[in-house]
């Protein structure tokens, strides 16, 4: 239920209330005018209600805040900062909608993120700038053609107009000419791209924020894999699957984002635990992010954070050293040894000392690799489960007990019993 619908509720009759929101719903021009309708009327009420009745906040709670709950008003007049057509959306929806960037005529700093739809115009999804968390514009692996992505994150609990949850918002946009865009702020020549003319319109809007357009960094992270599409170019991004779903990971100066499949995800630095990484192979490694997750209930103080751990699985051996390099460099925590996330290697960059022993011995309190060897979580993770491979290998006994030499020895003497057996059968016959 939404906060309009809740306010409507409580100071109207239902058949009353069901029709003003049903003409709200039809008509959102007229929202302003029943929020004082609805506030004159609970204030007649509450002279007459006990100070202590629910109805009495209604009184002086804003229509877009009751009981805890920020709903957004609509933008009953709005002015087209930013238009683009035939934008290829994937998420909320799989397909082509006009991106638009609209503000409030009688309040500047009311802006909205709209997709509208190119045949009817009505808005098929808005976003209020206000619930936006982060955005991001991210290359498109493995395309020939140069394309980004722009990733809208809304806050935690944010709300549309309607009182909805909000809902990510992921399309994409070719690095060409931005030709049919259409700017209030900004003259767009011929050099400008769809990629420069979103990024900047999108800074202009986030910034009363205080944010912007988060890109990736060469300085952050770059891929050891070449691209194949378009050789000679940096690869930001990191193949992984989440579950049985290919995807790719960036690792970007606030967070790491997991996309582009439905939910995508960001991990901000401030909510990850740890990291750990798991399933150590030859070729390929896991990686399980522990992050925390905000309450989801309304009433503050009712339930504490919930951390949740993200397996991303088959992430190739080749990007270890700057994925390790970058979690390091940020101070995240490296829990490849700890319980049950200690790390299952297997033969992996095995490497021993003159003396035989396995580099990185128990040197530090009688464990594998202690602290300040100079050795990484992940090479820990994998000389402790070589030294148990090789101490079973040493208790290994083959079957029927031989010792060096015993086999050879036995089956000498068997040869001997078969060859006397032979000449006794022989003389047997002879005598017959």
């Amino acid at each position: 239920m939404t906060g309009h619908t809740l306010a409507i509720g409580a100071a109207f009759p239902p058949d009353i209330a069901t029709r003003i929101i049903n003409a709200i719903d039809r008509y959102p021009d007229l929202q302003p005018l029943f929020q004082e309708i609805v506030r004159h009327a609970s204030a007649i009420q509450s002279r007459s209600v006990p100070a202590n009745n629910k109805k009495r906040k209604l009184e002086d709670a804003p229509l877009d805040q009751i009981d805890g709950i920020h709903i957004p008003t609509a933008i009953s007049n709005p002015i087209v900062a930013y238009e683009c057509k035939d934008v290829s959306f994937q998420v909320p929806a799989r397909k082509k909608l006009k991106l638009q960037l609209v503000a409030d005529a009688n309040d500047r700093t009311r802006q909205e993120v709209r997709l509208q739809n190119q045949q009817s115009n009505a808005v098929d999804y808005s976003l209020p700038v206000s619930q936006i968390d982060q955005v991001f514009c991210l290359p498109v692996p493995e395309k020939q053609q140069r394309q980004w992505n722009f990733v809208i994150f809304p806050r935690p609990g944010a709300t549309t107009t309607h009182g909805e949850a909000c809902e990510q918002v992921v399309f994409t946009m070719s690095e060409v000419a931005a030709t049919g865009a259409t700017s209030a702020s900004h003259n767009i020549t011929a050099q400008d791209t769809f990629i420069t003319v979103t990024e900047k319109e999108l800074n202009l809007l986030l910034q009363p924020q205080g944010k912007h357009v988060v890109t990736p960094v060469a300085a952050e992270f770059v891929s050891s894999i070449p691209q194949p599409h378009r050789k000679g170019e940096k690869a930001y991004h990191v193949k992984a699957h989440r579950g049985s779903k290919d995807g790719y990971l960036f690792l970007l100066p606030t967070g790491i984002v997991s996309g582009f499949r439905k939910p995508l995800a960001f991990f901000p630095f401030a909510t990850i635990e740890a990291i750990s990484y798991t399933s150590v192979l030859q070729r390929t490694f896991n990686l399980v992010i522990t992050s925390r997750e905000p309450a989801t209930t309304a009433a503050a103080g009712e339930e504490d954070d919930q951390t949740k751990d993200v397996e991303f699985s088959m992430i190739d051996q080749a990007d270890f050293a700057g994925m390790d390099g970058y979690i390091k460099r940020h101070g995240l925590n490296d829990a490849s040894m700890a319980g049950e996330r200690r790390a299952k290697a297997y033969n992996v960059n095995k490497v021993k000392r003159e003396d035989g022993s396995v580099n990185g011995g128990a040197e530090v309190g009688g464990g594998v690799g202690g602290e300040g060897d100079g050795l990484t979580e992940l090479q820990r993770a994998e000389l402790q489960l070589q030294d148990a491979e090789d101490e079973e290998e040493e208790d290994y006994v083959e079957s029927g007990g031989e010792s060096d030499g015993e086999g050879e020895e036995e089956e000498d003497s068997e040869g001997e019993d078969a060859e006397e057996g032979g000449g006794d059968e022989m003389e047997e016959d002879e005598n017959e």
